[in-house]
This record gives C-alpha cells, structure tokens and sequence, in this order.
C-alpha cells in the first residue's frame, strides 16, 4: 500500500532539512510534492537554489523557468524577473538565465536594461570554453544596439577566435566608419591583426596619425 500523502508533513521536514543545511534531505522532500504538484511556484522557488548548490544547475533552471513563466502568465512581470536574476545569481555560467531575463526587459520595453543584462552575463562568460555563449550573449545585445563599438570589438574577437573570420572582417569593416580617435585606432588594429596586409597597415597608420580618411578607405 503506497504510503499517504501528507503535504503538511512533507513541506514542515523540508524546511527544517534546509534550515539544518541538509540539502540533500530538503531537494528529496520538495521533490515528493513536485510528483504530486509539478506546477507549485512556491515549491520550485525553495528547490531552484538548493538544487543549484547540489551541482544540480540544469534540474535548477528547470525550476527556475517553471516559476518565472508562471508568473509571466499571471502578468506579475517583476516577480519573474526576480526569479530570472535569482537564477543568473546562482547559475552565472548558464546562458538560458542571462537571455531570459534580456527577453522580458525587451517586452517590458526597456532595451538598455535588456542589454545591461547581457553584458552582464558576458562578464560571467570569460573563459575559452564558454565562447559560444559569449557570442550569443553579444549578438543579442548586437541585435538590440547594432553598432556599440566595444560589444563589436569583442564579438570580432570572439569570432575571430572562432575560425568565423569571415563575419568577423565584415563587422570591424562596418564598424570603421562609424567612428573615431581612439576606437578607430582600436578597429584599424584589430582588422591588422585579423589580416596584416598593406591595405590595413596603411589604414592603422593613417589612423595613429589622424589623417584623414576617404570614403573608401572608411569603408575598407
């Protein structure tokens, strides 16, 4: 006979299991009733960060996005970005948070929010394995504010180091004519280090000298 479902029970030992620190005990018990209710906020809101600390993170997010898109559904808007950033708190690392949190700002039509929170994951994002999310991260600000000179620098950076060399060029290209002084000397050093050609070297030095440029020297 399958033991009685005692709620009350249940969720009185698991909080005294996370009081006492015991993780393990507390994610086991906030799982019963998850079996029973998959869809209780308050309940994935006590897990998410117990299950984050256990090395849990992709069971963390599960729950995480559960509860945000919870109260997205119910139009409580802040409480979901509280969740989001919760997340991103406790799962730095994980991409999903950072553009979850990008996309309600935008809907919220509040873009420099939307890209305050992707730059911040960026800085989260340093290492060489975790390139492709910055890239992705950087693209989404790139998609909200196209030509920010220091998120295009560091995307050709990305991609150059990517072997997307190509898109890479095309971006420093573009960016080139959009500005001046010190950046256009950081993009004039950027596209010769991509490919120290004469054409760049000539550009770079036209640039440390502050000559000026015509139209088709901006362009290339």
């Amino acid at each position: 006979m399958a033991p009685r479902y005692d709620r009350t029970r249940i969720l009185s030992e698991a909080a005294r299991a996370r009081a006492r620190g015991r993780r393990r005990k507390a994610i086991e018990l906030y799982r019963r009733v998850l079996l029973v209710e998959p869809a209780n906020v308050e309940i994935h809101v006590k897990v998410a960060p117990l299950l984050a600390q256990s090395g849990e993170g992709f069971d963390a997010w599960q729950s995480y996005r559960c509860a945000a898109r919870a109260y997205l559904e119910d139009g409580h808007f802040e409480k979901a970005l509280a969740v989001y950033h919760e997340a991103a708190e406790v799962l730095p690392r994980e991409l999903e948070p950072w553009l979850a949190i990008a996309e309600v700002e935008r809907e919220r039509q509040r873009p420099k929010d939307a890209v305050r929170a992707l730059l911040d994951g960026r800085v989260k994002l340093r290492r060489r394995r975790y390139r492709p999310q910055a890239i992705c991260l950087l693209r989404g600000v790139q998609a909200i504010e196209p030509w920010q000179p220091e998120v295009v620098l560091d995307l050709a950076k990305l991609l150059a180091r990517s072997r997307q060399t190509y898109e890479a060029s095309a971006l420093l290209r573009e960016l080139a004519p959009r500005v001046g002084g010190r950046m256009l000397r950081r993009v004039r050093a950027a596209q010769w280090r991509r490919e120290p050609t004469l054409a760049h070297t000539w550009l770079w030095i036209r640039a440390l000298t502050g000559g000026p440029s015509s139209a088709s020297e901006a362009r290339a």
